[in-house]
């Protein structure tokens, strides 16, 4: 799949085929090229924590006000921050701004590449973070910032209203 094709299939799935399975190495494959994505000064302030587990996707699911399209896909790739790597050569700037930006491009590549695969995603932000982090075992300084439910689509994906350029583009020649 072209990259311009990934951007205009891309729709968040709420709904996985179930028992069609993602092989590990397909997932490995879409991180390791996500790995790409960029991030301020290379510091790659990133963890990421893929759960196949069924007993962890439901407890995510539960830290996820009981969303459960998360327990039903295949795998959830949950994103973490780690602000103090970006903190140790940004200060307060990369702790509080540059780790989400970078840790928000890391989810939007995963996103799209998984497109590639012909796999379906959604971006998870509404969920107890203090909860996620205990699922996760998480050490202290490090945040769960997103959660992406990874599977196939078991339903047709829907086109969505888009803002036109007009709308939201201001020119400054």
């Amino acid at each position: 799949m072209e990259l311009l094709d990934a951007i205009r299939t891309r729709r968040s799935v709420r709904k996985y085929e179930a028992g069609k399975d993602v092989s590990k190495e397909t997932i490995q494959k879409i991180l390791e090229l996500a790995l790409n994505a960029p991030s301020a000064g290379n510091r790659q302030p990133w963890r990421l924590h893929v759960v196949k587990n069924q007993l962890t996707k439901k407890a995510l699911c539960e830290a996820a006000f009981g969303q459960k399209f998360l327990e039903e896909a295949p795998w959830v790739i949950c994103v973490v921050a780690v602000p103090e790597e970006s903190a140790a050569r940004y200060g307060d700037r990369g702790r509080n701004l540059y780790c989400i930006q970078d840790t928000a491009a890391l989810v939007t590549y995963i996103m799209l590449i998984a497109r590639e695969f012909n796999l379906d995603t959604c971006w998870v932000g509404a969920f107890d973070e203090n909860r996620a982090n205990e699922i996760l075992d998480l050490p202290a300084g490090q945040r769960c910032v997103a959660m992406i439910p990874i599977g196939y689509a078991a339903e047709p994906r829907k086109d969505r209203p888009r803002r036109s350029l007009g709308e939201i583009v201001v020119f400054h020649e």
